[in-house]
């Protein structure tokens, strides 16, 4: 089988893309890959560490304003077409997976004129622009989120047999089959005994949430609990010292391939509220303290966030009220009442939808080929 993944530019966009291609090429060891998405991006990166083709396009986002920009915006826009059409004729693939930032709307365009199939991802509860522009013709949409509203209005995501399907969000198969804690911590340097938060801003880092944790590691007393920092890149050189001036065991790192790793390591998840974060966080039964990017498109970082906090699953912190005496303050909540932390962790996994790559990948080759359809208890 020939699959065309479009899209990316956040690791909300790719990681779920690569999970459904992992679930397909259990399927079919045989399964031909190409992801078209912007040059020197996540995705481009992505793909080049898991031997996926890769052709990029010169997209851009739309401007706000700009009658220059908006003519720039506009060449880009139909440079990225025209190649975008050379690489499926190329190509021929069976289906179009567009998985939702700006690079995903050339392609998936483009193979809905060809007649080729086209499937979508939306990881949020409110469509993006892309995914709206591109639902219409679309022959599924998988689901993260119920929708606060559908651009089609034909069709709502309720009807049984609408192209609306609600899957979850994928995650990949190392956050299905995580290492233990006690492997986690081990390859990673840490005490076994000592409570463990993980401290991230999502794949470009949180300086509001660095600024935070600095604060935090001058207040805490020694040895209170121990640290795994994930500043970003931006950010990574001015805070990489403290490790060796900390009051307890600190790891920092700029990012990291390997997150299931630094979770199973965690009893407590410090993050933004992106949506593929929090399937990675649900699908290992981590409770969290959330602090939702507030300029996300739509606000569906707080969206997100207010979900798993009414679920039982987790702590929301505003970044507008965020500040290291209310931080810690949070955190020591949960180490101090291990049954807190012990029934937000099982709330946490009984929200998680580990199977929904699965569930994807299910529903693309019957839609393509007539197999059945598994039956799945989430």
């Amino acid at each position: 089988m020939k699959v065309l993944i479009a899209g990316g530019g956040t690791g909300g966009h790719v990681y779920p893309a690569l999970a459904i291609v992992e679930e397909l090429r259990r399927r079919d060891q045989l399964l031909l890959v190409q992801w078209i998405g912007k040059k020197n991006s996540l995705e481009e990166k992505i793909c080049a560490q898991n031997g996926i083709p890769f052709r990029s396009i010169p997209i851009l986002g739309w401007p706000r304003k700009g009658y220059i920009s908006k003519l720039i915006t506009l060449s880009a826009l139909a440079i990225s077409i025209i190649r975008s059409y050379q690489v499926i004729r190329r190509f021929q693939p069976q289906v179009v997976i567009g998985v939702g930032g700006y690079a995903s709307f050339p392609p998936v365009w483009c193979a809905q004129k060809l007649g080729i199939p086209t499937v979508l991802h939306e990881q949020n509860s409110k469509m993006g622009l892309a995914n709206k522009m591109l639902a219409k013709n679309a022959d599924k949409i998988f689901l993260s989120f119920p929708l606060i509203e559908t651009p089609d209005d034909e069709e709502k995501a309720t009807n049984e047999n609408s192209k609306y399907i609600l899957t979850g969000n994928p995650v990949r198969l190392s956050f299905i089959n995580p290492p233990s804690k006690e492997i986690a911590r081990e390859k990673l340097g840490l005490k076994q005994d000592l409570f463990t938060v993980l401290f991230m801003g999502g794949s470009q880092g949180a300086r509001v949430i660095n600024q935070n944790v600095k604060e935090i590691l001058n207040a805490m007393e020694p040895f209170e609990f121990q640290i795994i920092w994930l500043t970003g890149k931006g950010d990574y050189e001015q805070y990489q010292e403290y490790t060796s001036t900390s009051k307890t065991i600190l790891k920092i790192f700029p990012y990291s391939d390997d997150m299931a790793t630094l979770m199973a390591s965690a009893d407590l998840i410090v993050s933004r509220a992106g949506a593929s974060t929090l399937a990675e966080i649900t699908a290992m039964g981590k409770p969290s303290i959330l602090i939702p990017y507030p300029y996300a498109t739509d606000n569906h970082q707080e969206f997100n966030a207010r979900m798993i906090q009414s679920a039982g699953a987790g702590d929301v912190i505003l970044e507008s009220e965020l500040n290291p005496t209310i931080l810690l303050e949070k955190i020591r909540n949960y180490i101090g009442n291990p049954k807190i932390l012990e029934d937000k962790s099982q709330n946490a996994k009984n929200l998680g939808k580990p199977l929904a790559g699965e569930v994807i990948a299910e529903e693309i080759l019957k839609h393509l080929f007539g197999q059945p359809q598994k039956s799945y208890i989430q």
